[in-house]
């Protein structure tokens, strides 16, 4: 028991040193607000890469530090899918934005971070919540795109 408190202190300090160090790096992300990026989505036919976040929170930090401070996981957001960033601000105002508020009870976000791909409208989707290290993440987003299609694929041949 003791050993495993420790262990998770001492994971808790590597989150929250990788956090801090990774506060100075510059996202690579071209993010954009939810209205225009899923009118892009929609208009160029990509699905939405949903980032929820909190400014408060420390594996978000270590999220953009270790994925989308890379420019080349950067890229290979920008070509598959139109991303979204959505901020908490319950902590900070009180409140979220309306738009924040239906789409994290849409996709069930019960955390941060939390990535969602997704079309705008749609009832498919695939969500990767928490921090699960840079190579689940970057694989989540190397193959949620295709995986989607699929799951819209199969939903279009039940009709």
């Amino acid at each position: 028991m003791r050993r495993a408190l420790i262990g998770s202190a001492v994971v808790l300090l590597l989150v929250l040193a990788s956090a801090a160090a990774g506060r100075g790096k510059v996202d690579a992300v071209r993010w954009r607000a939810l209205a225009a990026g899923e009118a892009e989505s929609k208009k160029a036919g990509k699905p939405v890469l949903y980032f929820f976040t909190a400014d408060w929170c420390a594996p978000c930090h270590v999220l953009v530090d270790q994925v989308f401070a890379d420019e080349k996981a950067a890229a290979a957001i920008e070509k598959r899918y139109v991303p979204v960033v959505l901020e908490d601000r319950q902590r900070e105002e009180g409140s979220n934005a309306a738009g924040m508020e239906k789409l994290a009870r849409r996709f069930d976000v019960q955390g941060f971070p939390t990535l969602v791909v997704a079309r705008p409208g749609a009832g498919k989707s695939l969500r990767l919540a928490g921090w699960v290290g840079r190579k689940r993440t970057l694989d989540f987003i190397d193959g949620a795109a295709g995986r989607l299609s699929e799951m819209e694929k199969e939903s279009a041949a039940k009709r």
